[in-house]
């Protein structure tokens, strides 16, 4: 990609004098995001030491990249710490995080960069392996374990033979590197934007360099002491989508009790793993398998809305799909960044978490595989990585005007974990997302708007907001859709609108929500487009203001050739979602090509 290349085209050695004049050599490019809208950059590169404690030893090249302040008079740069650990900050933010990018520049220049062991930073950790995992074996038996702890010591050891100190890859380390490249900038302070394990290393940076912070945001908020989460947290994530479900008349009609059908789902595994064969592959589903993969994929907003579904299913008996996650998201997972282990087990946990992490595994409903393996001796061995110390992780106390933000849907970092932080932020506030997972910046336009304040006043209250449309994904979606598509197929779209208008009413004993309604036209694209669209019209009968249903109205019209009848359409899916970047992009093509 051309951003990539001029990514790499400058190289600045980092001193670590104070910072006085910019030191960087910026190149421009133009930055394009996922839904292919584009902006002017400039992108450089900082070198640093992998190891302050040898100040002649090897070097790690980071990449960073600038978006330009739209201000007449900009703040202290804004520098985003990607999260994971090893999430890359610059390719990072061109999904949903690229309008809160566009915003903040109102504000100041927003940094991106690379940190150690990630993107395309130099030296690279990565690693072409997987943790093979045998596809027959629990993720809780011997030989699954064996596997990973082999393939850990088989990517450790190819790392070290590059020559890289993988001990070196710890946060402590990664927050002197940021300051490097604060210096480099020129800027006396920052203003800090950590997401998830970001806001982790955001946190390392304020204990080591907090003369060096203006004010600080941190999302999804993982603590010094918190890489090791708590198995109560899935506990309290279940019972409020349980709540959630029980609050929707329609949705409670097919499932009554959320909570308990996932207890017996789980229940069902536990007594009898199911043996299938998925995409010519003889598999094994345990009640851990499918544990691992719901505590793996809770900081996602789709996989949780997703959750009604998933657990219907599995105490169905329907296997198939939760199978291919755990062969996928788990048993074949790439290694991908070394950086990853590393910055994470160095981190490690107190004595104190730990014992409270033990007293919650029996009776939570995921067990404890939110910790899945990195809390396994073993595999903790493999990795040799030196732990940090409790210094590191002691309590953080600051008068930095701090603004925390969590989704109360999130089953990766809790609301529970940001107030333990926050209690030492003495101007510290908490702004929870009702309805929102572990990334909520796309959720609402509201969050957009109180970051641009606080990042420019550096004040704010706790407050909830609530995120727009949350929906859940419906037990009987699979039946309705096949159900509707045939009748669509046989009788035509307008028949089937009609059967899907009578299962949305009060009472119909169904659950008709917009995932329905795509998913039925979207089986109809392909093979018979006029009853695609006539269901489609119907749906948008029923989900007016449904912007992912806008959007494929704006495509069928746009395929017609009608482009006022599309910019129309993509319109009111852009009132209805702000944050809905294709219908933005469409809009702005069409707009330009009428003009």
């Amino acid at each position: 990609m051309r951003y990539i290349a001029l990514v790499m085209s400058t190289v600045m050695i980092v001193s670590p004098a104070r910072a006085q004049q910019p030191a960087i050599r910026w190149t421009p490019f133009t930055f394009t995001s996922g839904a292919g809208d584009s902006i002017a950059a400039d992108s450089a590169r900082v070198t640093t030491l992998e190891n302050r404690s040898r100040p002649n030893g090897a070097k790690v090249d980071l990449a960073v990249v600038r978006i330009r302040s739209t201000a007449t008079r900009p703040r202290a740069p804004i520098v985003y710490l990607a999260g994971g650990p090893g999430g890359a900050g610059i390719s990072g933010v061109r999904g949903e995080l690229f309008p809160t990018v566009l915003a903040l520049r109102e504000v100041s220049d927003v940094i991106l960069f690379d940190q150690r062991g990630t993107g395309i930073a130099l030296p690279s950790l990565a690693v072409r392996s997987s943790f093979g995992i045998p596809l027959t074996a629990s993720t809780a038996a011997p030989e699954a374990l064996a596997a990973l702890v082999a393939r850990s010591r088989e990517a450790a050891a190819e790392v070290k033979a590059r020559g890289i100190d993988i001990n070196s890859y710890n946060t402590i380390e990664n927050a002197h590197d940021l300051d490097d490249i604060r210096n480099a900038l020129g800027a006396n302070k920052v203003i800090l934007w950590g997401h998830s394990y970001g806001s982790h290393l955001g946190l390392a940076y304020v204990r080591a360099h907090a003369a060096n912070v203006d004010r600080a945001i941190f999302g999804g908020v993982n603590g010094l002491d918190h890489r090791r989460r708590m198995p109560a947290d899935a506990d309290a994530l279940f019972q409020r989508l349980d709540s959630i479900v029980k609050a929707t008349p329609k949705l409670r009609a097919v499932m009554p009790d959320f909570m308990g059908t996932s207890r017996r789902a789980f229940a069902r595994l536990a007594q009898e793993p199911a043996r299938l064969t998925v995409d010519s592959q003889v598999m094994v589903l345990t009640k851990e398998d499918a544990q691992v993969v719901i505590a793996v994929l809770t900081g996602e907003q789709s996989f949780v809305r997703r959750l009604p579904w998933i657990m219907a299913r599995l105490e169905a008996g329907d296997f198939t799909w939760m199978a291919r996650q755990v062969r996928d998201v788990i048993k074949s997972r790439p290694i991908g960044t070394v950086m990853t282990y590393a910055m994470d087990l160095a981190s490690g946990a107190s004595p104190e978490r730990s014992t409270r992490i033990r007293s919650q595994v029996a009776n939570g409903i995921l067990g404890n595989s939110i910790n899945y393996p990195f809390d396994n001796p073993d595999f903790q061995a493999a990795w040799g990585v030196p732990d940090l110390g409790p210094a590191f992780r002691a309590p953080l106390t600051s008068s930095i005007p701090t603004l925390f933000i969590s989704g109360d849907l999130d089953g990766r970092t809790s609301v529970g974990d940001a107030e333990e932080v926050r209690r030492g932020f003495e101007n510290g506030s908490h702004v929870i997302v009702s309805g929102a997972s572990h990334n909520p910046y796309a959720t609402t336009p509201e969050l957009q708007r109180l970051m641009i304040r606080f990042v420019s006043e550096g004040r704010a209250r706790d407050t909830v907001l609530r995120a727009a449309n949350v929906e859940l994904r419906g037990p009987d979606e699979t039946q309705l859709v096949d159900e509707l598509r045939q009748l669509a197929v046989a009788q035509g779209g307008t028949v089937a609108g009609q059967r899907l208008r009578e299962y949305a009413r009060e009472g119909s004993g169904h659950y008709v929500s917009t995932f329905v309604v795509s998913g039925v036209f979207q089986a109809l694209a392909t093979q018979a487009k006029a009853a695609a669209v006539a269901f489609l019209e119907a749906g948008l009968q029923l989900f007016p203001n449904s912007s992912a249903l806008l959007t494929r109205l704006a495509e069928v019209e746009l395929a017609k050739g009608d482009k006022a009848a599309a910019v129309a359409a993509f319109r009111r899916a852009l009132t209805a979602d702000p944050f809905n970047q294709y219908a933005g992009v469409q809009l702005k093509k069409l707009s330009g090509s009428s003009e």
